[in-house]
C-alpha cells in the first residue's frame, strides 16, 4: 500500500516539475534561513554562557540619584565593593574586580628580548588590571599555569595564547619576562586561551592587581571605575540579598551621599544577562539588544511561514487538476482516510527534500554568512553551540512534522473532500472558502513583505544617518598616532621637537595631543559647580586634557570667549588657578543664560577629595564625542602642563595618504626611539562604534531579502497556475478584440488589490515599531512620508514583475492555441 502512495507521490512530483521546484526550493530557502537566523540568535543570547559559574557569577554596577541624578547607571563600581561584599554577606563566596589598565597608564607597550637575537615589541592595548581570584570565578580556559596562584606575585603576567605566539614563537612562555614600557619587568606565569568571541569581557593580557599592593583599594569608595563581580552560593535568593544592599551601600557611603547631596543603589547583574540586556556607562564593549535579537528569529520565523504559505497555496489553486484523479479513485473504491494519506505522505516528501536541500545550502554557505556578519558563529557547533543541544534536535524533528503536517493538512482534506459525481462531470471545484483562504495568506504575505521593505529601510537610513551626520568636528583626513609609551625626563622636548617638525611637513595641516579622542568614552570624570555653589549643586562632567592646537585641528567651533594658549597650561591642582574650556552642556548644567555669560566665571572642579579653583577661558560647541546613540556628553577641556597624552592627531591634507603615513612614521622613530609606531585613521575608528548596527544591518537587509524572494517564488507559481486556468479565458477575450495591456491589468487586478488591503494594515505596524526601535537613539532620523509609500510602491511593482513574466506570454499567444482543445 505505501508503495503504491510513494510511486504516486512520484509521479505527481515529477507531472508538476515548476511547481514542485518552487515548493521545494521555497521551503528549503525558509529552514536554512530560519537555520542561520537562529543560530546567531543562539550566538548572542549565548554570551559568557560557557563560564561553569554562570548562573550564580553576577556584576555589580551602581545607580545615582539626588544632586548626580545626571549620571546614568553606571557597569563600573568602587574597588571596595567586591571585597566588602565577602566580608558582609555569607551568600558571596567569591569575588574579583577587573579595570582597564589605562585608568593608570596612557599608553602600552611590551617588549620581549631573547637570548640571541633582536627585541620584539608591540603596542597594546587589551590590558586588563584583575585579582588573583580571575580564574577562580571566570572560566577562561588556561593552556598552561596554575590558574590559583598565576595573579597571586605582583610582578606576574598572564597572557593570551595569541600573545604567546606573538612574542615567544614555538618557545615556551612559561617564566619568560616581558618587559611593560620598556622599565618593569613581569614573568610570564600562565597562558590561557583567546577569550571566546561571545564573552563580553575580552582581553589579551592579565595583570595582578597586587602590583598596586596586596590591599589595593579595599578601602576606597571614591573610584567607581572597577566592574565588580561576585560569584554567590547556589541557591541564593537574589531579591533577599539584594535588600541588604540599602544599609549596606549606607554603612560605607553614607557620610560621602549626605555631604554631597545623592542618593545611590547597587543592582545585580546576571553575567548571561550583560550582552543584550545592558547598556549601561562605562560598558566593556558595546552590547547587542534583546529586542533587535527577538526581532530577527520572528523574521526568522515568518520566513519559514511564507514558505509554508506558498505550499498551501500552490496545493489549493491546484486542486483543479488533481480533481478528476481524486474522483476516478473514488469510484473505484478509495477511501477519504487513504486519500488523505496519500496527499499528506506528498507533503512530507516535499518538506523532507527541502530539508535534505536546506542542510546543502547551510553546509555550503556557513562560512560564506560567518564573513558576511563578521562574526565566527558556527564555531563549536557540534560542541558547544546549537549542535550539541537536545533542544535544536527536537526543534528541527518539530519543524519537519508541523511543516509537514500544518502544511498538507489543509490541502489533503480539500482534495479529498470532493464529490466524484461533480468532477467527472466536468463541475468546477473551486470553493470560495479556498479562493478566500489563498487571498488571505496571499495578503499575510504581503504585509510580511511590506514590514520588512520598510523595516530595512528605516534601519539603513539610522545607519547612514549615523555614519554620516554632522559630529561637530572634523572626522575626515585626520591621522591618529598613539602617543609613545616608553617616556623618560625629555619626553616633554621630544614631544615639542616632533610637534614642530611635523608642522613642518607639506602634509599635515595642524597637529594636537591629547587624553582622548572622539569615539570612545572619556577616560577620567568627576564633578564640577560654580565657584559661589557647595558641593550638593555638583555636576558630573567629563575631563579632557588638550593642547592650543585641539580646536583648530578638529575644526571645532568656539562660540564664545578664547581658546586656550600654551601658556594656560596647568597641574590641576587644589592650589593652581586653572583655565579651562567648557562645552554648551556643562554651560546649560550650570544655570548660565548663555556661553557668553560663562566666560570668565569661576568654577571649581572636584579633583579627589580636593577642589580645584578654575575659570572659563571659553564654551566650545556641543560635538558628539561618542556616537549618535548618545546624547552630547558634558566635557570641561584643560591644558596640562605634563606630557602623558595618550594620542597625537594630525589633520592631513587630502593628497598621498601613503606618502604622508610614510612622513610621519619616520619622523615618529626619530623623535621617540624604541617606541612602536601605530596609527588608525579616525572616522576608521569611530564608526567601529556602528559595528553592531552594521551587522545588525546586514543580517536583516539579507533576510528581508531572501523573505521576499520566498514570496515572490510563490507568487510567480500562483500566477502561473491562475494564468493557465484562464487560458482559455485570454483566448476568447483576445478574439473579441482585447488588448494586451488590457490583459495584464486584468490578471494582475486581484493582486494590485491584494497588496493595498496589506499596505493598510502594514502601515501602522511600521509606525509603532519603527518609533519604538528608533527611541533607542538619541540621535535618528524623522519617520518621513518616504518610509510608508516606498515600500508598498516598491512591492507593489516587485509584484507587477512577477505577474507580468507570466501574463505577457499568455497575452502574446495566439488565440487559436488557446481555444483549439475546445
Amino acid at each position: 500500500m505505501f508503495e503504491n502512495y510513494f510511486k504516486i507521490a512520484r509521479r505527481n512530483l515529477w507531472r508538476s516539475k515548476g511547481f514542485s521546484a518552487i515548493n521545494i526550493l521555497g521551503l528549503a530557502i525558509g529552514i536554512s534561513a530560519c537555520f542561520f537566523i537562529f543560530q546567531y540568535v543562539n550566538f548572542e543570547s549565548g554570551y559568557d554562557k560557557f563560564n561553569t559559574n554562570a548562573e550564580n557569577l553576577y556584576r555589580v554596577p551602581i545607580s545615582y540619584s539626588g544632586s548626580m541624578d545626571d549620571v546614568p547607571t553606571t557597569a563600573a563600581n568602587h574597588p571596595a565593593v567586591g571585597p566588602a561584599m565577602k566580608v558582609n554577606f555569607p551568600e558571596v563566596v567569591d569575588f574579583v574586580r577587573v579595570v582597564h589598565a589605562s585608568l593608570f597608564l596612557n599608553a602600552f607597550t611590551m617588549s620581549y628580548t631573547p637570548p640571541v637575537g633582536e627585541t620584539k615589541t608591540f603596542n597594546e592595548s587589551n590590558i586588563y588590571i584583575t585579582d588573583a581570584s580571575f580564574f577562580n570565578v571566570f572560566s577562561y580556559p588556561l593552556i598552561s599555569g596554575d590558574k590559583k596562584t598565576c595573579l597571586s606575585d605582583k610582578g606576574s603576567v598572564v597572557i593570551s595564547e595569541s600573545e604567546a605566539k606573538k612574542y615567544f614563537g614555538e618557545q615556551n612562555p612559561i617564566g619568560q619576562s616581558l618587559k611593560l614600557n620598556g622599565v618593569t619587568p613581569m614573568k610570564v606565569t600562565a597562558v590561557f586561551a583567546d577569550a571566546p568571541e561571545n564573552s563580553h569581557l575580552k582581553f589579551d593580557i592579565l595583570v595582578p592587581i597586587a602590583v598596586f599592593g596586596p590591599k589595593f583599594g579595599e578601602d576606597n569608595w571614591a573610584w567607581p571605575e572597577f566592574y565588580n563581580y561576585i560569584l554567590l552560593a547556589p541557591g541564593t535568593d537574589i531579591k533577599k540579598l539584594e535588600a541588604k544592599f540599602p544599609a549596606f551601600i549606607e554603612r560605607y557611603l553614607g557620610a560621602k551621599m549626605k555631604e554631597l547631596n545623592f542618593k545611590c543603589s547597587f543592582q545585580l547583574q546576571k553575567v548571561t544577562d550583560i550582552h543584550l540586556t545592558s547598556n549601561y556607562l562605562k560598558e566593556a564593549e558595546a552590547n547587542g539588544s534583546a529586542k533587535e535579537i527577538y526581532f530577527l528569529a520572528i523574521i526568522g520565523v515568518f520566513i519559514l511561514f511564507i514558505a509554508w504559505i506558498n505550499y498551501i497555496n500552490l496545493s489549493t489553486a491546484k486542486s483543479m487538476e488533481r480533481a478528476k484523479e481524486v474522483g476516478l479513485r473514488k469510484v473505484v473504491g478509495a477511501e477519504k482516510q487513504q486519500l488523505v494519506i496519500q496527499f499528506l505522505l506528498e507533503s512530507f516528501i516535499v518538506n523532507f527534500l527541502a530539508l535534505v536541500l536546506a542542510a546543502i545550502i547551510i553546509l555550503s554557505l556557513t562560512s560564506s554568512f560567518n564573513h558576511f556578519i563578521g562574526r565566527n558563529i558556527s564555531t563549536g557547533f557540534f560542541s558547544t553551540g546549537l549542535g550539541g543541544k537536545l533542544f535544536f534536535w527536537a526543534g528541527v524533528l518539530a519543524v519537519f512534522m508541523s511543516g509537514a503536517l500544518l502544511v498538507g493538512a489543509y490541502p489533503a482534506f480539500v482534495l479529498s473532500s470532493f464529490l466524484p459525481v461533480r468532477v467527472l462531470k466536468g463541475a468546477p471545484v473551486q470553493t470560495g472558502s479556498g479562493i478566500s483562504l489563498r487571498k488571505v495568506l496571499v495578503s499575510f504575505q504581503f504585509v510580511l513583505s511590506i514590514i520588512l521593505i520598510a523595516s530595512t529601510f528605516v534601519v539603513f537610513k539610522q545607519f547612514n544617518f549615523m555614519r554620516n551626520g554632522n559630529l561637530g568636528y572634523k572626522k575626515d583626513q585626520v591621522l591618529i598616532v598613539k602617543a609613545p609609551a616608553i617616556i623618560d625626563s625629555t619626553i616633554g622636548n621630544k614631544f615639542g621637537y616632533f610637534k614642530a617638525e611635523i608642522l613642518n611637513t607639506s602634509s599635515v595641516i595642524d597637529a594636537s595631543a591629547t587624553s582622548d579622542i572622539p569615539g570612545n568614552m572619556i577616560r577620567y570624570r568627576n564633578s564640577v559647580r560654580k565657584a559661589s555653589q557647595d558641593k550638593q549643586h555638583n555636576f558630573t562632567t567629563y575631563l579632557m586634557e588638550i593642547d592650543e592646537n585641539f580646536i583648530p585641528t578638529y575644526n571645532i567651533k568656539l562660540v564664545a570667549g578664547k581658546n586656550l594658549e600654551a601658556t594656560d597650561s596647568s597641574s590641576m591642582a587644589p592650589n593652581v588657578y586653572t583655565k579651562v574650556l567648557i562645552n554648551e552642556e556643562i554651560v546649560k548644567a550650570l544655570g548660565f543664560n548663555s556661553a557668553e555669560e560663562a566666560v570668565n566665571q569661576e568654577i571649581k572642579f572636584v579633583l579627589g577629595t580636593d577642589d580645584v579653583l578654575c575659570k572659563i577661558s571659553g564654551v566650545v560647541k556641543n560635538f558628539h564625542q561618542r556616537s549618535l546613540k548618545e546624547k552630547f556628553d558634558p566635557i570641561l577641556f584643560y591644558y596640562p602642563s605634563h606630557h602623558g597624552w595618550k594620542y597625537i592627531s594630525l589633520n592631513l591634507k587630502a593628497s598621498d595618504a601613503g606618502r604622508s603615513i610614510s612622513d610621519v612614521e619616520a619622523l615618529y622613530k626619530k623623535a621617540f626611539p624604541g617606541n612602536v609606531f601605530e596609527y588608525f585613521f579616525l572616522d576608521e575608528y569611530f564608526n567601529r562604534q556602528y559595528q553592531a548596527d552594521a551587522r545588525l544591518g546586514n543580517v536583516f537587509g539579507l533576510f528581508a531579502v531572501l523573505a521576499i524572494v520566498v514570496a515572490c517564488m510563490g507568487l510567480l507559481g500562483l500566477s502561473s497556475f491562475v494564468i493557465k486556468l484562464r487560458t482559455k479565458e485570454i483566448g476568447i477575450r483576445k478574439v473579441l478584440g482585447a488588448s494586451v495591456s488590457g490583459l495584464l491589468v486584468l490578471i494582475s487586478r486581484d493582486f494590485v488589490k491584494l497588496v493595498c488591503i496589506a499596505s493598510v494594515i502594514a502601515i501602522p505596524v511600521i509606525y509603532l515599531a519603527a518609533s519604538t526601535w528608533l527611541d533607542n537613539y538619541a540621535f535618528h532620523i524623522a519617520l518621513g512620508i518616504s518610509i510608508f509609500i516606498v515600500p508598498p510602491l516598491l512591492l507593489l511593482v516587485i509584484t507587477l514583475i512577477t505577474i507580468c513574466l507570466q501574463s505577457l506570454k499568455a497575452a502574446l499567444t495566439n488565440p487559436v492555441k488557446s481555444l483549439r482543445s475546445e
